[in-house]
């Protein structure tokens, strides 16, 4: 029992700087209702991944959310959400081991370990801004599985400069600019890595086939300097794999009316896609 209550007294005041508003945890209990009312912890966490992205639905899209602050912290934003915070939000509410009370606590320690490398937050370098970089440290720490090279994916081209590169425009860097070099380190250590991807021309319905409910879709691009310009979750419907995504043209979270290769069709900038499993 005593261990307990210092356990529960840790995540009390693990983010004392944590920055949220009321809505906020409004809607976390809104969500931990529906948790309860779905039974999500006795499901497999990736079945709790398409549930939970589904809660979302019709929440306003907004970029930005996480560099409105001069000091690196913690920021909660279950009101609006754009591609990244909506999947780092489903999977931080994924992980979560009970809806009940301790749970507000545990969301944010989970949200640390899926938003920061090692878990810690430090600076601005220590959000996992690249996508891929991303899936790199969420497949370190076992939270998924990068399935690509099991369909036999090519060897990702792109390599990663667009922040260093674009550093004279970032407000984060014109207060520190020591976090210019400490950011190449992280761009070259990625860089440095052997990734595969699936080109656009090659997802069909039948490689469609492999992908299931719940897995991270990570869109690559032609942009140069970046490894992906978006991220969803892949979700069935009628046996067809769609993208439920926070999407910008669309100003919410919704699922595309078009299946993945049709949607990939659609927006040429897609170069293809890298496709991670929950464990």
């Amino acid at each position: 029992m005593l261990k307990s209550f210092f356990v529960f007294i840790a995540f009390l005041v693990a983010y004392p700087h944590a920055i949220a508003q009321p809505e906020d945890r409004d809607i976390f209990n809104s969500f931990i209702r529906f948790a309860q009312e779905k039974q999500l912890a006795t499901l497999p966490h990736a079945q709790r991944v398409s549930l939970i992205g589904q809660f979302f639905l019709g929440t306003p899209y907004q970029g930005g959310t996480l560099d409105q602050n001069e000091e690196e912290a913690l920021v909660i934003n279950l009101r609006a959400l754009d591609c990244v915070t909506f999947v780092d939000n489903v999977l931080a509410l994924t992980l979560i081991e009970k809806y009940d009370e301790s749970a507000w606590n545990r969301f944010q320690a989970n949200l640390v370990r899926v938003r920061y490398r090692h878990g810690k937050i430090q600076d601005y370098t220590s959000r996992l801004h690249y996508s891929t970089d991303w899936l790199h440290e969420m497949c370190r720490i076992g939270i998924l599985r990068d399935i690509t090279p099991d369909l036999q994916g090519s060897p990702f081209p792109n390599k990663v400069n667009l922040i260093t590169a674009t550093a004279h425009k970032r407000a984060v860097f014109k207060r520190d600019a020591s976090l210019v070099n400490k950011m190449r380190i992280i761009e070259d250590s990625i860089n440095n890595r052997m990734r595969t991807y699936i080109p656009r021309e090659e997802i069909t319905e039948e490689t469609c086939a492999h992908i299931q409910g719940g897995d991270i879709l990570l869109f690559t691009t032609h942009v140069k300097g970046l490894d992906t310009a978006h991220v969803g979750i892949a979700i069935k419907r009628d046996n067809t794999i769609h993208v439920l995504h926070a999407s910008s043209g669309g100003k919410r979270v919704m699922i595309s009316t078009e299946t993945l290769p049709e949607y990939l069709g659609k927006i040429t900038s897609h170069s293809g896609i890298i496709i991670a499993r929950v464990n």
